[in-house]
């Protein structure tokens, strides 16, 4: 038994609550070492009545396998013991507590959950899981109305200083495309009055920029989306500000007399757009930061997030770089919105692990740009292998718990990246096949405003074109439609297992399944056909090159 590989602590994300009498408890073994887990617990007022709750594996990669088991308590788990009986392959049995390793059974050292408050259980919206988001910056979709300003020929090269002259009535006008296409929530890039045309620069959160419309359009789009089935978050900037922002402003103009001085983070006086003088976003002077540690900061963003959330009835947030966010202020944030409006997103921005900011005191659910980056990589590159492939992808969701694996936020790109397409150097295959994976994968699938639609063009600005309603690629459209028809047809395809079936070369494999139906995908991003013998098809598949084979079943 490799004992040096075995892990397991007594608080979250190795012990999760589920409700104040359930837990999952999760240990972490050497992949392939245990033939067999058990978790022991009592009461500690009765130690004489132990019960027994069998673990199995949840999910493995190439070093670790993750066994988990969920108990329901009789009442709320209160003063709970517990260890874990260990098998290994050759059959040698040990008992794992929080004093490591036994021959046999000790109460000494056993773990313990003293209480599961109601604050410790995890509640991610339910809504959220599996649900079909679709990005759009506002700017660059439509345009409706009498628009006035200089702006730029709608097919126009975009740049970070142009504008094509998007706003909220032409998402409007367009709700029926993102209905019938099967989209279930909208994601909007900044609307609220702020510098340059992506608005990642407020001057006023609780104002609406006029070239996107008003207060009475946001509301307006959000009802007739939501009279759609259609739900709407918007981006929260709260890491920092532009420089027009009113207390911003204040504090460039009085310096340290300011009465918003610790608003910010000052580094010399006099303030001047410098770097040299404040914290900003990277060196971007234009955009400095808000101090999160300010209780007057943390107010005011929580009145910003509960006024649109009550005004406008939209139904979450997302959070610009949230890793760079003070975790207490989000915590203060979390309890407000989720007292107020329970089932409100909190999703964070990262590019990487997120695992520190997601959590019953964090955020719902992470843009998982893991997810994009994996994708990227083997269908849009071809630069690793199915194997390559399926160890990233069991490292990724081996993070998460189960809720948050079946919420977070899937992408192909976004306004701050290549298209895949792009990335793709033009090939509309690799984009079929990632769109298929998407849809099928565990999590939230998000589609990028026009990928569907084949659009192109490299990172920020490239990736910000308008558009494409005039040159759309129909074929894709289509493709892009048929699986999310699937999606939603086949409910194991947004919370059923998910099991890896093969991994070689080109080939890869896995199904999604629930007490009612199968779905089994099998991709193959070969130049030649290949076949693939699999215990969960009825007969040997086979699968021509550059293509994905979809096998539904009872």
């Amino acid at each position: 038994m490799n004992t040096s590989a075995v892990r397991h602590l007594s608080f979250y994300p190795f012990v999760q609550a589920l409700a104040r009498s359930k837990a999952r408890f999760s240990l972490e073994a050497a992949a392939d070492d245990l033939s067999s887990c058990e978790l022991v617990w009592w009461k500690r007022s009765v130690p004489e009545k132990k019960q027994t709750a069998p673990m199995h594996i949840s999910i493995s990669d190439r070093c670790t396998d993750q066994w988990v088991a969920e108990v329901s308590f009789q009442e709320e788990a209160h003063y709970i013991k517990y260890g874990f009986k260990l098998t290994d392959q050759a059959g040698k049995t040990a008992w794992f507590n929080a004093y490591g390793f036994h021959a046999k059974e000790t109460p000494e050292g056993s773990f313990e959950i003293l209480q599961i408050n109601e604050t410790d259980v995890l509640r991610i919206p339910a809504w959220s899981q599996g649900c079909i988001y679709y990005q759009i910056f506002p700017e660059r979709f439509a345009k409706s109305g009498m628009v006035q300003g200089n702006f730029d020929d709608w097919d126009a090269a975009p740049t970070r200083e142009n504008f094509l002259g998007g706003n909220l009535r032409g998402i409007i006008d367009r709700l029926p495309y993102l209905n019938d296409l099967g989209i279930e929530c909208i994601y909007l890039n900044p609307i609220f009055l702020g510098d340059f045309n992506h608005k990642y620069a407020t001057t006023d959160y609780f104002k609406i920029d006029p070239m996107f419309g008003t207060e009475h359009d946001l509301i307006e789009l959000v009802e007739k989306a939501h009279a759609l089935g259609i739900r709407l978050i918007l981006d929260g900037v709260f890491n920092h500000v532009g420089i027009h922002f009113a207390p911003f402003m204040d504090f460039m103009e009085k310096g340290e007399k300011s009465a918003y001085r610790d608003w910010f983070y000052p580094k010399q006086y006099p303030v001047r757009i410098d770097p040299a003088c404040y914290e900003c976003v990277g060196d971007y002077p234009y955009m400095p930061r808000l101090n999160g540690a300010n209780g007057e900061v943390r107010n005011y963003v929580q009145k910003v997030l509960l006024y649109w959330l009550e005004h406008a009835h939209i139904d979450g947030w997302r959070f610009d770089v949230a890793d760079e966010l003070d975790h207490h202020a989000v915590t203060i944030w979390r309890e407000a919105v989720k007292q107020a409006y329970p089932d409100a997103l909190m999703l964070a921005e990262t590019w990487g692990d997120a695992s520190r900011l997601l959590g019953p005191d964090g955020f719902d659910s992470a843009m998982n740009y893991l997810f994009r980056d994996a994708a990227i990589d083997f269908f849009a590159k071809g630069t690793i292998t199915a194997d390559q492939f399926k160890d990233r992808l069991d490292s990724m969701l081996r993070r998460y718990t189960e809720e948050i694996n079946l919420s977070m936020y899937n992408l192909l790109g976004s306004h701050d990246t290549a298209r895949f397409l792009t990335e793709a150097k033009g090939e509309a295959w690799r984009l079929r096949l990632a769109m298929a994976f998407q849809m099928l994968f565990p999590g939230a699938p998000a589609i990028y405003y026009g990928d569907e639609l084949g659009m192109t063009g490299e990172n920020d600005p490239g990736c910000r074109g308008g558009m494409a309603w005039d040159t759309p690629d129909k074929a894709l459209h289509a493709w892009q439609k048929e699986l999310i028809a699937l999606r939603k047809k086949h409910q194991c395809l947004r919370t059923g297992a998910y099991r890896m079936l093969a991994a070689k070369d080109n080939l890869f494999a896995f199904r999604r399944a629930d007490q009612k139906d199968c779905v089994i995908t099998v991709f193959n991003t070969g130049d030649k056909p290949q076949q693939l013998d699999l215990t969960d098809a009825e007969e040997p598949v086979h699968i021509p090159p550059h293509s994905v084979k979809i096998i539904k079943r009872p």
